[in-house]
């Protein structure tokens, strides 16, 4: 019960910690203003999203590991070849759910390569996150995939 808590907490908070580092310490996202650049839709506005409503952004991130990630990481353990194909739908995933968002937000009156610009942006952060989340939760089972065999997961 434990280990499954863990799973499901270390792995979103993780990905947003690294994703704050990586923010932090990249030179052009310093002057992210906070309120001022709500609203903007750009890059600047985005991060500032990000800063002002992570609370609930992890809240909605331990949510979605306990409802959707986990019952597909038992998957992955029961099968360790079905971690590829999952892996690469939660990509597709992204890439829609991305520039659907980048189409919602981008302004017609600006030319195509921002609408462009902002979907792979913002792909590029949701495939970072679940990068960080596969990767976390492969490190907390490494013994189940160098055994080579299936694992079962306890039923809460």
């Amino acid at each position: 019960m434990f280990k499954y808590l863990i799973k499901i907490i270390l792995p979103p908070l993780f990905a947003f910690f690294a994703f704050a580092l990586f923010v932090k310490y990249t030179p052009s996202f310093r002057s992210v203003n906070g309120m001022q650049d709500l609203g903007e839709y750009t890059t600047e506005g985005l991060i500032a999203y990000y800063k002002l409503f992570a609370p609930g952004q992890i809240a909605i991130a331990l949510i979605t590991q306990w409802l959707i990630m986990m019952p597909l990481w038992k998957k992955i353990l029961g099968n360790h070849k079905a971690a590829i194909p999952i892996f690469l739908i939660m990509l597709l995933i992204c890439l829609l759910t991305a520039f659907g968002l980048a189409y919602i937000i981008w302004d017609p009156a600006t030319p195509q390569s921002s609408f462009i610009k902002i979907g792979l942006f913002m792909t590029g952060v949701q495939a970072f996150y679940w990068i960080v989340n596969f990767l976390t939760l492969y490190l907390l089972d490494v013994k189940a995939f160098n055994a080579n065999k299936p694992v079962t997961e306890p039923e809460i």
